[in-house]
């Protein structure tokens, strides 16, 4: 992916840079463990942001440098000859409605309720670049992609932590889970399209980005290519630069950095097929 590299890729790395020590008020806030103290946390500084800025709060600066993912060595390509390695949970299904691809099936549900969930059953480090082709069948709903799902205390997300139902709570308020995560082609349940491609970090809904949203049609196939890299994230489509930030380290809880891969189909009628999976090192 060969992009032209504007002014921001400097500024970008001075960022990455620097983010290496956590800020004093991280160090002052680290007893904020639990849940109910990380949405106060939030919530506080979300509503001074709104009264000074008249927008809600970043926890990530979005200027970063463009195309600091190229492939390295593959560590894991899933052509889905079939689903033995993947783990599904909440409501739907996975199927395989053609050869070489996983589809997501969510119906009657709602945002924030129950989803179809998917995680690749392989952790994986930090520092990867993840390759997929996305195509979503439907607007009523939205796809999730999340990254870096792990044990607050390092534990298997599928082995080691209680059973989930699919609500949306489960992933992004659960006291015993870490990730972050980005939705995409994100249409609300009544097939509005939102504008919007979010970037979020758990537990606590923090939000990290936000850009817009590239992937507007359906029944396209998209090339979609998340790198993470630590604290820093991006996302293209296409090849085209969709967007990113780099983790300014404010939240009073680890930055999440390797673990599962899961991504989420949810709303009222979402079929999302994905084929072509592939996890590198980022170099």
């Amino acid at each position: 992916m060969n992009i032209p590299v504007p002014v921001p890729y400097i500024l970008g790395l001075v960022v990455i840079t620097h983010i290496g020590c956590p800020s004093p008020h991280h160090e002052a806030s680290q007893h904020l463990t639990s849940v109910e103290e990380l949405q106060r946390f939030e919530e506080e500084a979300n509503k001074e942001a709104l009264e000074t800025t008249g927008k809600p709060k970043l926890w990530g600066n979005p200027t970063i440098p463009i195309n600091a993912g190229e492939a390295g060595v593959h560590i894991y390509r899933d052509s889905f000859h079939n689903l033995n390695n993947w783990h599904h949970e909440g409501i739907g299904q996975l199927t395989q409605p053609e050869r070489n691809l996983m589809q997501l099936n969510c119906t009657a549900s709602a945002q924030g309720k129950a989803g179809c969930m998917a995680f690749c059953k392989k952790d994986f480090p930090d520092s990867i670049r993840i390759d997929l082709d996305l195509r979503v069948l439907t607007t009523n709903g939205l796809f999730i992609a999340f990254l870096a799902c792990q044990g607050r205390q390092g534990e298997d997300v599928l082995q080691a932590l209680p059973e989930r139902s699919g609500v949306f709570a489960d992933y992004v308020y659960n006291p015993d889970l870490r990730s972050y995560h980005v939705s995409v082609s994100r249409y609300d349940d009544d097939g509005a399209h939102t504008g919007v491609s979010n970037w979020r970090r758990n537990p606590g809904l923090f939000l990290m980005g936000q850009q817009p949203d590239l992937c507007k049609e359906p029944n396209r196939w998209y090339h979609i290519v998340i790198v993470k890299k630590g604290p820093y994230l991006q996302l293209s489509v296409d090849n085209s630069f969709a967007g990113g930030f780099v983790d300014l380290d404010e939240i009073p809880d680890d930055i999440p950095r390797s673990g599962k891969i899961g991504f989420r189909a949810i709303g009222r009628d979402v079929n999302v097929q994905i084929k072509n999976f592939i996890v590198s090192r980022a170099e």
